[in-house]
C-alpha cells in the first residue's frame, strides 16, 4: 500500500442553507494507492517557517494548478470533468 500527499486544487461547498457557495482552494490531499481519499481545508499552505519553505511550497502549488481540479461531493474526491 502506497500512501502520500500533495497539493491540489479542491472544489467543495461551504456555508449553510441559502448561503452555500462553491469554493476552490489549494489543499493538502492524501492518497492511498494513487486514489485521493481526504484533504485538509482552511489551512494556508503559505504559512511556513522560512522564506525558502515558501518558495518550495509555491513551486508545489504551481504543479497543483496544472492538474485537474478535485471535487469533494461529501463522500469522495473525484477529478472535475470538463
Amino acid at each position: 500500500m502506497r500512501s502520500y500527499w500533495n497539493y491540489r486544487v479542491v472544489k467543495y461547498q461551504a456555508g449553510e442553507g441559502e448561503f452555500v457557495e462553491d469554493v476552490f482552494e489549494v489543499c493538502e490531499v492524501y492518497y492511498t494507492d494513487d486514489k485521493p481519499h481526504s484533504f485538509i481545508k482552511d489551512k494556508n499552505p503559505l504559512n511556513q517557517e522560512s522564506v525558502d519553505n515558501i518558495v518550495n511550497v509555491l513551486s508545489r502549488i504551481s504543479e497543483a494548478i496544472s492538474k485537474p481540479v478535485l471535487v469533494w461531493d461529501e463522500k469522495e474526491l473525484v477529478e472535475l470533468k470538463d
